[in-house]
């Protein structure tokens, strides 16, 4: 019995090796060159996977800036080999989404990286690919991202705009970014970079020669970057812009602090210009003569006018000048052989430095700068509140211009005449400032001399909602000057909104204070309305509120504006009375 089982088991085995090494020859031997054909088009498809940008939020957690999933037909570049292939392919995408393409075309474009054919518009056009990716061999679609901005114009000049990476930035950030990749070009989209940046990853895929995935080889995860919180409050900026838009005004520049810790709550420049849309309207804003993709509250620089008094009165009050004494202004002040004009031709009568400053008196500024001060001093106690130097902040921002003698005559080629330093006393001459030099001004009377760093970024947050980076309060300046000279000048900055140049301003709703400018930009004196748009007078308004307790300081900016009190000043007061009926202000204080 034994021995039958193992003859019997002994055939078994015999005809099973044989019809084994029979089908061996059958695979290897008669169809042999049929599967070493097969195999040859079976190869390994490197799909990125996008990471996503990080979000970036306002204060309170309201998206400004994110990420959409956009689709998109790629063409994988081993196809390339494929002559007959990559021509069928090339014919039935013509056919399905009239993209005409040739052979030449695709080589040109060749490259590692799977190359972008066309954009997906809809759900539609989704569809057909995949009813019909049997007759695309070789294409795939990917996703890809697409940086999406809700609040359009609003908060463009704040976060600015992405763009593909060029051969540098793939350089700089190898490993983490890709062809297809956002990369930040303009504002904190630019600035914060590292920060918001992801990393790519990369899914391997055996593809077999009709473009069918069979199998993954390999699969690395992106990381998407972090997110990031700013100080922003998106009702102030929205209601700022608002304001300004529908002034009617054409060009001009709006700042919103928060006086205890430099927190930048709004930041309008205008005219501005969609961050959704810039590409495709990229011509138009490069030939728009008022330069909507320029930052006026950062990057332009104006004579500062008549705010430049409030700074100037702590330097006055530094030097001994006293609060009771004064000048009488009959309208002018006679310097040599030349009258210099107070704007109010038919004069203010006498004036100490608390009416000066409600009156914007130039006579008497001009007769105490020029007398106690004089440019070095002037000079020296401007740059202690911030003018003349850019200022450390996470977008770029101007300097501007505070002249001393050596300035004139390296620039100039001309000495420094007295005439300067009567010019410099009411912001005008070769002085310039930024709307945001304005402000640090002003955030250091309100403060009794503290100037604190303006920041826009309040945290940083990894994908997973924990805070990484937590901003801090940091003292940018101080001015050493008495507590009583600054609330002195608070106390006029207020009496210049209650019954001075800035009467405009003033409102039922809230205790505001500030500080009227007029730039003149056109040597003329009269007829000024009538001049051309382009040498009319800049309007300035820089005050806080509320006057007792200040918790705000605003900027207003209005290019070729005309009067600062006419009309910058409404501007400040509309934007302040929007936040008291929205109770924005409580929230804030």
């Amino acid at each position: 019995m034994g021995r039958r089982n193992f003859i019997l088991f002994f055939v078994l085995s015999f005809f099973l090796y044989l019809a084994l090494l029979l089908r061996l020859f059958y695979l290897q031997v008669l169809k042999g060159e049929h599967y070493k054909e097969l195999s040859k088009r079976n190869y390994i498809r490197r799909r990125i996977i996008y990471s996503q940008r990080g979000d970036i939020l306002d204060r309170h957690g309201q998206r400004l800036a994110y990420d959409l999933p956009e689709y998109a037909i790629f063409l994988d570049p081993q196809i390339t080999q494929e002559r007959a292939i990559l021509d069928k392919t090339l014919k039935n995408l013509s056919e399905l989404f009239g993209i005409e393409l040739s052979h030449e075309d695709i080589i040109k474009r060749k490259s590692v990286e799977p190359i972008l054919i066309k954009k997906l518009e809809n759900q539609s056009e989704i569809d057909k690919f995949y009813n019909n990716s049997y007759r695309l061999p070789g294409a795939f679609i990917n996703m890809i991202p697409k940086r999406f901005y809700p609040f359009g114009e609003e908060c463009s000049h704040i976060l600015g705009y992405v763009g593909y990476p060029t051969e540098k930035h793939l350089e700089m950030f190898k490993d983490k970014i890709s062809h297809q990749s956002l990369v930040g070009r303009q504002g904190l989209e630019r600035s914060l970079e590292e920060a918001l940046q992801g990393s790519v990853g990369a899914e391997e895929l055996i593809v077999n020669a009709t473009g069918r995935v069979v199998g993954t080889y390999k699969q690395t995860e992106p990381r998407r970057g972090n997110s990031v919180v700013l100080t922003i409050d998106s009702r102030i900026q929205k209601i700022a812009y608002d304001v300004f838009k529908s002034s009617g005004h054409k060009a001009g520049a709006i700042l919103v602090l928060k006086a205890d810790s430099g927190e930048v709550l709004a930041l309008v420049s205008y005219p501005s210009y969609d961050p959704n849309r810039l590409y495709e309207l990229w011509d138009e804003y490069q030939k728009n003569p008022l330069r909507p993709l320029f930052n006026r509250a950062l990057q332009a620089y104006y004579p500062p006018g008549s705010v430049i008094k409030v700074g100037l009165a702590v330097g006055l009050l530094q030097e001994g000048v006293s609060p009771k004494e004064g000048v009488v202004c009959r309208g002018s002040f006679l310097m040599g052989n030349r009258n210099f004009y107070c704007w109010a031709r038919s004069g203010h009568g006498w004036e100490n430095l608390k009416g000066a400053i409600r009156d914007s008196c130039d006579v008497y500024f001009y007769h105490y700068c020029y007398h106690r001060l004089g440019p070095r001093k002037m000079e020296k106690i401007l740059r202690q509140f911030s003018l003349g130097e850019s200022v450390p902040f996470e977008l770029p921002n101007a300097s501007g211009i505070v002249p001393n003698p050596e300035w004139k005559r390296k620039n100039k080629k001309e000495p420094w005449y007295g005439g300067d330093t009567v010019n410099m006393s009411i912001g005008q001459g070769f002085l310039r400032s930024t709307l945001l030099q304005q402000c640090l001004m002003v955030m250091g009377i309100v403060n009794d001399g503290v100037i604190y760093k303006p920041t826009l970024v309040k945290e940083i947050r990894d994908p997973h909602g924990r805070v990484v980076w937590k901003n801090r309060k940091v003292v940018y300046k101080v001015v050493k000057a008495p507590p009583e000279h600054f609330a002195l000048v608070r106390e006029a900055m207020r009496d210049v909104v209650r019954s001075g140049t800035g009467i405009l301003a003033n409102s039922p709703m809230a205790e505001i204070a500030g500080k009227t400018g007029t730039a003149q930009v056109a040597g003329v004196s009269a007829g000024r309305k009538r001049l051309p748009y382009h040498l009319r007078d800049h309007a300035w308004f820089v005050g806080f509120y509320p006057y007792r307790n200040p918790v705000f300081i605003i900027g207003v900016l209005v290019e070729h504006g005309g009067s600062g009190g006419g009309v910058a000043a409404p501007i400040a007061r509309k934007i302040i009375e929007r936040m008291q009926m929205e109770g924005i202000h409580k929230e804030l204080a």
